[in-house]
This record gives structure tokens, sequence and C-alpha cells, in this order.
């Protein structure tokens, strides 16, 4: 009857854990939310301002959840690209200026 009582019990935690692993995958809406902040994180650390805003833009691609935008910051542009595995952890989190004024030079 222990046996019986230690198998069942096994199995019962076998699959709690199985459970856990599947409850830990990031949802759409988590993935855009945990992205954008990233983004912003990252450019009031270099640029100073917190331009990104909410945008459903994140896609899965090669077992990574991918978002990027583009926002317009004076006379240029900031680029956020922001890579994440399935758990939400961070593999990348990019913030680039675009600027494409002429310049005169003489």
């Amino acid at each position: 009857m222990r046996t019986l009582r230690l198998v069942l019990f096994v199995i019962f935690l076998a699959g709690c854990s199985t459970g856990m692993q599947r409850g830990s995958t990031l949802t759409t809406d988590q993935a855009n939310a945990r992205a954008l902040q990233l983004a912003n994180d990252k450019a009031l650390a270099i640029y100073h301002c917190k331009i990104f805003q909410d945008a459903r833009t994140a896609r899965f691609v090669h077992n990574l959840w991918e978002w990027s935008q583009r926002q317009g910051f004076g006379h240029c542009d900031l680029e956020a690209t922001v890579k994440l595995a399935l758990d939400g952890s961070t593999n990348a989190v990019d913030v680039k200026l675009l600027d494409s004024q002429n310049r005169v030079v003489f």
C-alpha cells in the first residue's frame, strides 16, 4: 500500500512540474509588455527618454519573441529591437539612433 502511495505521489509531482514549465512560457501580450519595458529602460539609460509606446508587434520567430519599434526623436528616430526567450529572459536589447540629416562639410 505504501508503494502505491509513493508511486501516486511521484506521478503527482511530475504532473505539477510539467504544468509549471508550460505556464512559464510568455503570451504575446506578456512579450509585448516585457519588450516595451526593456526598450524604454535602455533608451532612458542611453538617451534619457522613454519614447516607445504600447505596440502589439511581438512575433514568435525561431523559438524567440522578437519585438521592434521606431519612434521620432527630435530630428532623428530611435529604433529598438528586443529578443526574448520563451520564458521571458532577455536575449538582446538594441536601441539605435537613426539620423539621416544632410551634413554640410566645409
